[in-house]
């Protein structure tokens, strides 16, 4: 039979279940704006029964019950919904990237209101024209220099601020490499200790729930594949299926990783590659290449949504510098002496012998050089006149904006839909927690009314029979 005092361990037990359970709700109630939390709950259990049959004890009529123990204390928490939403997070951070840049390359090219390379060419080939309407005027002639010389201007302007463009994406890539660095050492830092804490026989919600913001942070900048164990210990795959970033270091830590940007790799010198611990096995370029036909909505995560506005601002610099060649080849050839000069769209200028002797602009040839307003020439590889070429190209990089706004708006959609549903699982509601504060109140109530009734008993028993 059980003790005299069997009642009162009883009691006690339920008195410490409840402010336990009470010490967690608390838990939840303080933290339910804290971004990342995930609700806990006490999962209570009945303690061992008196008594346990075995091969030493006899069989007794039934089982004592002798109260109840907070078994763990769980988190809340869908793996699921992570894995979807970290997914969603590395397409919105692709898009997110995609479409910052493609509005910085958008105000390069201030067309149709703004005096860029269209008006340029306009009033370019409109001086032309007087030019051939009064062919020895010096005064239309001195015309056709400036405006000759502010197309020459717009176009290296042009250029300059795409190659800027370029660099800061680059810098942008370099940043978000460092950025990763970080969280793979605070992830193996925590997941370090959350393997110590579950060694140790407790369970690390917060430390989990840190890890995993870390993880969702990480995601935003490629995707990721991660395999947890039982015990703590972490593996994570960073923006492809083979690349391993965080890792069992053999001796049951956790050890990250060290990325580091290649820039100016590849067989044409012109790839960026990523490096993981020194080892080159990324190559960034081949999986962002927007250009060679990745399929609509494609996106890896910010690093590699930044790499595809770089290639797209490559494409922009290569299709300008063709635009400039053809209009110093044919303008020179056209206009019966050296009217510009320069390789490209970096250097084309005004040649020095026109810009000193407006009076060197032959009148007579004017008409040939109009006429290029209006036919197709060779630029590049496309066979179109200047002025519709540029279009193009202005016509591309807006495309590129109502894309890349388009596709950023339905990923922050499908994020928000995602993460609403692991709120609804994770979230703590202070309505559910105000509920559970009166229900475990009652609990205690109870248990501390049974440990006032024993002590009753028992000062009874003690000390009023004689």
């Amino acid at each position: 039979m059980p003790g005299t005092f069997f009642g009162v361990e009883i009691a006690r037990r339920g008195i410490n279940v409840h402010r336990a359970a009470m010490d967690v709700t608390g838990h939840n109630m303080a933290n339910a704006n804290t971004p990342g939390y995930s609700r806990q709950a006490a999962v209570i259990q009945a303690s061992d029964p008196w008594t346990i049959p075995n091969l030493a004890t006899s069989l007794q009529p039934g089982q004592l019950g002798t109260g109840a123990q907070v078994e763990q204390v769980r988190r809340i928490r869908d793996y699921y919904l992570d894995v979807q939403y970290r997914q969603a997070g590395s397409y919105e951070g692709y898009w997110q990237q995609k479409l910052d840049f493609s509005q910085r390359i958008e105000t390069v090219f201030p067309e149709p209101d703004g005096q860029g390379i269209q008006a340029g060419l306009l009033d370019f080939f409109n001086d032309w024209q007087d030019l051939n309407n009064d062919p020895q005027n010096s005064g239309v002639k001195a015309a056709v220099k400036e405006s000759g010389d502010e197309l020459a201007a717009t176009i290296r302007q042009t250029y300059s601020q795409l190659v800027g463009i370029g660099e800061s994406i680059t810098g942008a890539i370099n940043d978000q490499v460092d950025h990763a660095n970080k969280l793979l050492t605070e992830i193996a830092d925590v997941s370090n200790a959350i393997i110590f804490t579950i060694k140790n026989g407790a369970q690390p919600n917060d430390l989990l729930d840190q890890r995993d913001q870390l993880l969702d942070q990480l995601a935003a900048l490629g995707p990721i594949n991660v395999d947890v164990q039982d015990n703590g210990m972490i593996t994570v795959n960073f923006i492809n299926s083979t690349t391993t970033v965080l890792q069992d270091d053999g001796t049951g830590k956790v050890t990250a990783s060290q990325l580091a940007l290649s820039t100016g790799a590849g067989p044409g010198g012109d790839e960026n590659h990523l490096s993981v611990d020194g080892v080159d096995v990324i190559n960034l370029t081949g999986l962002a290449d927007y250009y060679t036909g990745a399929p609509e909505g494609a996106g890896m995560g910010a690093i590699l949504g930044n790499e595809s506005a770089r290639l797209g601002n490559k494409d922009l610099l290569e299709r300008l510098d063709n635009l400039a060649v053809a209009i110093i080849d044919n303008i020179n050839n056209k206009s019966g002496l050296t009217f510009f000069t320069g390789a490209g769209a970096a250097d084309i200028a005004l040649d020095s012998g026109v810009k000193n002797n407006c009076d060197s602009i032959i009148g007579e040839n004017a008409l040939t050089v109009a006429q290029l307003q209006s036919t197709p020439v060779t630029i590049g590889t496309a066979t179109a006149t200047f002025e519709n070429y540029y279009q193009s190209m202005v016509a591309q990089v807006g495309a590129n904006v109502e894309k890349a706004d388009r596709m950023l708006d339905n990923q922050q959609a499908i994020s928000q839909q995602i993460d609403s549903l692991r709120q609804s699982v994770s979230g703590v509601s202070l309505d559910e927690e105000l509920t559970m504060v009166i229900q475990i109140n009652y609990g205690y109530q109870a248990s501390a009314r049974m440990l006032s009734m024993q002590d009753e008993m028992l000062d009874y028993l003690i000390n009023r029979i004689v």
